[in-house]
């Protein structure tokens, strides 16, 4: 049997948001920032044509028909990427970012977070059936207004048994800390270093933990890259290497034959299962451009 994955950061970021938004008590922000800035608006993501954007990616996931769909940022544009996706069944959906949600009770103080994760796992229903869903969020993270944010919003990993044609596989869906690394303008990246292995650890214990007798899948934004030598060690020293430890699981990278980039898909199997994952093929769509990351298709023959 085979199954088609594919992981996608959609870029679902909100392109802009105004300050006016803020409730009364925290009105006094949205006057300071005018006075600074001339404006209540703060600009997130300079896409200015996002929802036309999430409909072309609707289109073009509903026109490959993966089995398995799993996403990153998918935020403000929720309904526009469901839209043309008939036949499929989403997860839970976290949230936008969206002012209500943040400052909706005093556990925000003293630092605001989106409570959105941006994950969402989207099956095809003819073919998979959602047994089991979880949502982890990261124990570390590194940078609040600086080094990409990612304080600002619930990041973490999500955990799900799938049933595909009657048979149990668990996938992994996961957007790890990001960074803006640049020589002159950002030489120092080692809180987002120390936040990624932190999280490679703890999905790592995590999936070590289960002992499951299942075949699994690790896909998403990992924002680590086979060209820097911290993200080589990182992932080889706390994901692939623990998880080979245990003896029973077995973890692999499905490699894409055409592009490296930090979107990744690996896989394990179990010496307690009967089945096995295999890979088919494994490519990024470079050709797709409505979103700053390409969608990576992953298939695999399950036997």
């Amino acid at each position: 049997m085979d199954i088609k994955f594919v992981t996608y950061n959609i870029d679902g970021l909100p392109e802009q948001l105004d300050l006016n938004d803020l409730p009364w008590l925290l009105k006094p922000i949205a006057w300071i920032y005018k006075l600074l800035k001339g404006t209540t608006v703060i600009t997130i993501n300079d896409n200015h044509d996002t929802d036309k954007n999430i409909l072309g990616i609707s289109n073009y996931l509903s026109t490959i028909s993966p089995d398995v769909i799993g996403v990153q940022e998918d935020f403000n544009y929720h309904e526009t990427l469901m839209q043309c996706l008939e036949g499929y069944e989403d997860s839970t959906f976290t949230g936008k970012i969206d002012f209500s949600d943040v400052f909706h009770s005093i556990k925000w103080f003293p630092y605001p977070r989106f409570k959105a994760d941006g994950l969402n796992l989207i099956t095809k229903n003819s073919k998979v059936e959602i047994s089991s869903e979880e949502i982890i969020k990261w124990k570390k993270s590194y940078g609040y207004f600086t080094h990409a944010n990612d304080k600002l919003t619930t990041k973490g990993f999500r955990a799900y048994t799938l049933s595909v044609d009657n048979v149990e596989i668990d996938v992994y869906i996961l957007h790890m800390d990001a960074d803006f690394y640049n020589p002159d303008t950002c030489p120092d990246v080692s809180g987002d270093i120390k936040a990624r292995k932190s999280q490679l650890e703890q999905l790592s214990e995590y999936i070590i933990s289960r002992n499951a007798p299942r075949s699994s899948i690790i896909m998403g934004d990992t924002n680590s890259t086979e060209k820097y030598e911290w993200d080589r060690e990182n992932i080889n020293n706390c994901l692939l290497n623990p998880i080979n430890a245990t003896g029973t699981l077995y973890i692999q990278e499905a490699v894409p034959s055409n592009y490296v980039d930090v979107d990744r898909v690996f896989y394990i199997n179990s010496r307690k299962s009967n089945t096995s994952l295999k890979v088919k093929e494994c490519y990024y769509d470079l050709e797709q451009h409505w979103s700053d990351h390409f969608p990576l298709i992953a298939e695999f023959t399950l036997s």
